[in-house]
């Protein structure tokens, strides 16, 4: 598959790397060049741009993804305005991060319906690995 992720943040570089290690194609976008520099020789390919502007946005293969992932997680404004211009270029398969219970709700109104808040799922992770003694080493 194909993937574009836009926010190569923490989160968002370490499901690309994994992607990628998958064997999946996956396309990185962020507004700081320090961060596709973290990447770049990782992944298929990044774009330094702001993903809320529309001309920035259409010069991405948007036509040849299989699904868009909007992995921000420092301002619930950029990611609402990032998954609104995504629809507007008619991106079909959308998934997004959710800052808190609001944020998801706001993307659920928006008619996306892969949502994920990744510190709430790796803490029930860990607590279930922590009361069955099984928790080791975490990366």
């Amino acid at each position: 598959m194909k993937y574009l992720i836009i926010g190569l943040g923490n989160f968002g570089r370490t499901l690309a790397e994994e992607l990628t290690d998958l064997g999946h194609e996956v396309i990185g976008v962020d507004t700081v060049e320090q961060r596709t520099d973290q990447v770049k020789d990782r992944i298929s390919v990044t774009y330094i741009l702001d993903a809320t502007d529309a001309v920035g946005l259409r010069s991405l293969p948007l036509n040849q993804i299989d699904q868009a992932i909007v992995a921000i997680g420092q301002s619930m404004d950029y990611s609402l305005r990032v998954v609104a211009a995504l629809k507007e270029q008619r991106v079909s398969n959308i998934a997004a991060r959710a800052i808190d219970q609001v944020h998801r709700a706001i993307l659920h109104a928006m008619g996306i319906t892969q949502i994920f808040i990744p510190e709430t799922y790796a803490a029930r992770t860990i607590a279930a690995r922590l009361d069955e003694n099984t928790a080791g080493e975490f990366i």
